[in-house]
């Protein structure tokens, strides 16, 4: 499981009205480089695509 998923749901969860994903993630401390990596996980654990 990707090391900062629990805090890529939460955020969404939470902040899911915000305009851009990109701000999001700025604000949850989680780089592009973590989301494709969570992007990933999900796809390939629940065939969920981000």
């Amino acid at each position: 499981m990707p090391e900062k998923l629990s805090k890529f749901m939460y955020a969404i969860m939470k902040e899911a009205r915000r305009d851009s994903l990109m701000e999001l993630l700025e604000v949850w401390e989680i780089s592009e480089e973590e989301y494709e990596k969570i992007k990933e996980w999900f796809w390939q654990e629940h065939r969920v695509n981000l």
